[in-house]
């Protein structure tokens, strides 16, 4: 199976399917789970959310990818790969790892960009950690509009 690949664009492409900016829930592949419709603050205001997961098999290993709809639009997209956040046998490992993490992560999206991450034209694209110290690419395409 192909790897996993972003385009200049923006989409994401993978398992025979691509998604992007125009990617509505009803048009995602089978192998994606859609979560409830939630209330989430943006910008002080309530928006509709929905998130849909999928976890993906390549040659490289799993890849885990999360969807961010608000209003039924796409407007984020986070990626975890499992080779990359591996098992720690205790917490002060897996704190003591995010700097190696997050390099890893780097990494990992320089290979499977089509382009230098800084002429992506798409929205933003690169690689953050949560407060939990959890490491992640984040892509926030052209509709995002809290994260600019």
């Amino acid at each position: 199976m192909k790897s996993l690949a972003i385009g200049m664009d923006g989409d994401i492409r993978a398992a025979g399917f691509s998604i992007g900016s125009e990617t509505r829930l009803s048009q995602l592949p089978d192998c994606f789970v859609i979560g409830e419709k939630t209330q989430c603050s943006v910008l002080g205001e309530p928006v509709p959310t929905q998130f849909a997961v999928a976890r993906i098999e390549s040659a490289e290993g799993a890849v885990n990818v999360q969807l961010r709809f608000e209003q039924g639009v796409l407007v984020s997209s986070f990626i975890t790969v499992d080779e990359i956040d591996g098992r720690h046998e205790t917490a002060d490992e897996f704190y003591r790892s995010v700097g190696e993490r997050e390099v890893r992560y780097g990494h990992w999206l320089k290979r499977h960009i089509e382009f230098a991450i800084d002429q992506f034209k798409g929205g933003r694209l690169g690689v953050a950690k949560d407060k939990s110290e959890n490491v992640f690419v984040y892509l926030h395409n052209k509709n995002n509009r809290w994260a600019k």
